[in-house]
């Protein structure tokens, strides 16, 4: 390092060179999270997608009798939808939808009834209370209380509450986790949960939520980040789980999916990993357009496999 005649300018330049350094690297760091972790900076045509399942969504509904807006809870959004299959004591399927707990719709997955209806599978579609509107522990309590809720009434609509499952894409992945994680040590599916779960797309270790853009809405702070984080629990053994995520979706998120499918195996969960090869974070769902894709098999072999 060059010193001055004074001792202390170049010790002052160097230091201001080393502060741009560092935060020119943590730019780029916080930038490729970003990347990594918002579906929307990744995937272009984003709102393309949203239409489309719209549009699928709006055409089932045409197509599928609805009992909706049942409400199971007291939060302002604590509603869900029920398409019945035809068949007296069908098992039924519980979706919770995406949106990084601050955005989407049940009404934009009613297609879900295209892929499982045929099959004789009732579905119930499934919304949840919004950051920043409540804080993420909130939205977990409630998804385990809209599940109990569920099974306390499926016999009200002709299904079999014995034969219980469920699925997420994305933020509705993780809350079926989280909700999974506080029953580490079951030894048998705990009363009003599912039996299997499909998760797809999921966050399952919620540090990187903290350096993204969309954290000004979740607003998860710090100290949420394990409590939150399924991946830094114990799964719950009992229930079999299908844990999937696209082949085209950025090295985060399937390392997420990877990972949390070597955790829970590791614990002893029934736990298979499947990749969707081609389909990035939303293209993955057209896995459950119809009774022949990839995610509504996987539901159906969970309820109607002996």
């Amino acid at each position: 390092m060059d010193v001055n005649k004074d001792g202390l300018i170049n010790v002052l330049t160097d230091y201001g060179q080393q502060r741009d350094d560092l935060s020119q690297s943590k730019s780029m760091h916080d930038n490729n999270i970003e990347l990594q972790y918002n579906p929307r900076h990744a995937v272009p045509n984003v709102e393309e997608h949203a239409a489309r399942m719209q549009h699928l969504s709006a055409r089932a509904r045409d197509h599928h009798q609805g009992l909706y807006n049942l409400r199971y809870g007291s939060g302002p959004l604590a509603t869900l939808d029920v398409f019945r299959a035809a068949q007296a004591h069908a098992p039924v399927h519980v979706f919770l939808h995406g949106g990084y707990w601050r955005g989407r719709d049940k009404s934009d997955f009613s297609f879900l009834a295209d892929a499982l209806i045929p099959q004789g599978i009732t579905l119930v579609v499934m919304n949840y209370d919004l950051c920043p509107q409540v804080e993420l522990p909130t939205i977990v309590d409630q998804v385990a209380q809209g599940l109990t809720w569920v099974h306390q009434h499926a016999k009200h609509w002709g299904a079999d509450p014995s034969r219980f499952s469920a699925s997420g894409h994305s933020a509705g992945a993780h809350l079926i986790a989280a909700v999974l994680a506080r029953h580490s040590h079951a030894t048998s599916v705990p009363s009003g949960l599912p039996s299997s779960a499909v998760l797809i797309s999921g966050v399952y270790d919620l540090e990187p939520v903290l350096s993204i853009s969309v954290n000004q809405e979740i607003r998860l702070r710090p100290e949420q980040v394990a409590p939150m984080s399924p991946l830094r629990h114990s799964p719950c053994k009992p229930v079999r789980l299908d844990v999937a995520v696209g082949g085209a979706e950025t090295t985060g998120f399937i390392k997420q999916s990877t990972q949390f499918a070597s955790h829970c195996i590791n614990h002893g969960v029934d736990a298979r990993f499947l990749t969707i090869e081609g389909a990035d974070h939303y293209t993955v769902l057209r896995q459950f357009e119809s009774p022949a894709g990839e995610l509504s098999r996987r539901v159906a072999d969970g309820l109607l496999s002996p």
